[in-house]
């Protein structure tokens, strides 16, 4: 059910003026959803979803996404490519710190076009604004709910423009905020073979990950060398079985920081070999 509120035609996000244009409510459901969760080269991504029953003008959205100290980093936040990449303004405010983000995004600062407006969106793809990116520890899974602030004042809220008796209003209102994001639920299955991956990002600056797959218990050593075969950087441990994540700084075992230049990562484990190449960029 839409809570409306009434507020001035102009409104102020972030010491802004707003120029909104006229669109009209239909009455029908709408909401915001988060889902589709996936792993995507090291990054879990969540999108998110805007259904509107009619064309809308500015967005505030905060989420918050977990708990103080847990294993959980948002990285980014990517409007690249969707509904709101013609907007005039798009924001996200992080605090990894409180685990949350606030969502701002306004259809025009100045002026008026007519196709500036968030057309109306049912359910799918093209209902897509954003893609939240995630860092997730082993163990962890988001818990995605929305929040309130006063100063300044937040809440998940959808606007647009109304006419009546001949005075121009802005209209907003909360809508259903609905999560499924189940697809954070990792594999239980196990790797049935040694691998090492290749490492992500490729070039690099200044860190990159690879993944060293383990199916059972083992010891493990894993070795980086520059380019003369010289020994750089040494990690060795044991692990469980599953898929474990290494993350190298570009530094060597001294803690400092290494050249620029191609390098080789070597992983060992119960009789298992591999070595692939990777280049760091300055």
């Amino acid at each position: 059910m839409k809570r409306f509120t009434t507020i001035l035609l102009a409104i102020a996000v972030g010491g802004m003026l707003v120029s909104l244009a006229i669109a009209k409510d239909t009455g029908s459901r709408d909401a915001l959803r988060l889902s589709d969760a996936r792993l995507e080269e090291g990054e879990w991504k969540v999108a998110v979803f805007v259904i509107n029953d009619q064309e809308l003008a500015a967005l505030d959205i905060p989420i918050r996404y977990g708990q103080s100290g847990d294993g959980i980093e948002l990285l980014r936040v990517d409007f690249a490519n969707m509904r709101l990449a013609s907007w005039d303004f798009t924001h996200a405010q992080i605090d990894n710190e409180a685990k949350t983000v606030i969502i701002g995004a306004i259809s025009e600062l100045v002026g008026t076009r007519e196709s500036a407006d968030l057309k109306v969106a049912t359910r799918g793809v093209d209902s897509k604004i954003a893609d939240l990116v995630f860092r997730v520890d082993e163990g962890f899974v988001p818990e995605f709910t929305t929040f309130t602030t006063k100063s300044p004042g937040h809440e998940l809220t959808f606007l647009y423009n109304e006419e009546a008796d001949g005075h121009l209003t802005v209209r907003s209102y909360v809508p259903e905020f609905e999560v499924d994001v189940e697809g954070f639920a990792k594999p239980s299955v196990l790797p049935s073979e040694y691998a090492l991956s290749q490492n992500f990002p490729n070039p690099f600056n200044p860190s990159t990950a690879f993944s060293l797959s383990l199916p059972e218990a083992s010891g493990y050593s894993i070795r980086v060398f520059n380019v003369a075969g010289q020994l750089v950087k040494t990690c060795d441990g044991h692990a469980e079985a599953g898929v474990h994540e290494v993350i190298w700084h570009g530094d060597n075992n001294q803690g400092s920081k290494v050249a620029s230049g191609v390098y080789f990562y070597r992983a060992e484990a119960s009789g298992f070999t591999e070595t692939r190449k990777m280049m760091l960029l300055k």
